[in-house]
């Protein structure tokens, strides 16, 4: 079985439907969260110039939604491995495997929704960079 620490974040297309009346998106993936959506959570009206996430997470993976603007996403792995995602629509997710630091770039405007496997518990956080940088070094 693969461990989380080697999966990588990676950009997918949400399922749906599109009309003359609107577009529908949803997802759906007991693979990926076999337990369902534990949590769901959004931010919007973040100041030019701010960044959110700025952590990583020990257990907890998320998908993440631009539900409105644009979401520039960097994502560093426990590898070192960088990868860059840019969410301007909400047919687009992108999947954050834990052991991921992330940082999100908001445009005027932009609301991003997430949703992950786990319950919300602070134990779970990695907020010091320097630190994930120390255990970036024990998994290279």
């Amino acid at each position: 079985m693969e461990t989380t620490t080697a999966n990588s974040p990676y950009q997918f297309t949400l399922p749906g439907h599109a009309n003359a009346s609107g577009s529908l998106s949803f997802w759906e993936n007991s693979s990926l969260f076999p337990e369902g959506i534990q949590r769901c959570f959004w931010i919007s009206k973040v100041k030019e110039g701010e960044t959110r996430g700025n952590h990583a997470h020990w257990q907890e993976a998320q998908v993440i939604v631009a539900m409105a603007g644009t979401i520039e996403l960097e994502l560093t792995n426990v590898l070192g491995q960088i990868f860059h995602f840019k969410l301007d629509s909400p047919e687009k997710g992108v999947f954050i495997p834990p052991l991921t630091w992330l940082v999100a770039r908001f445009s005027p405007e932009a609301v991003l929704m997430g949703m992950s496997d786990r319950v919300f518990s602070e134990d779970d956080y990695i907020r010091d960079q320097n630190y994930f940088a120390e255990l970036q070094k024990r998994y290279k």
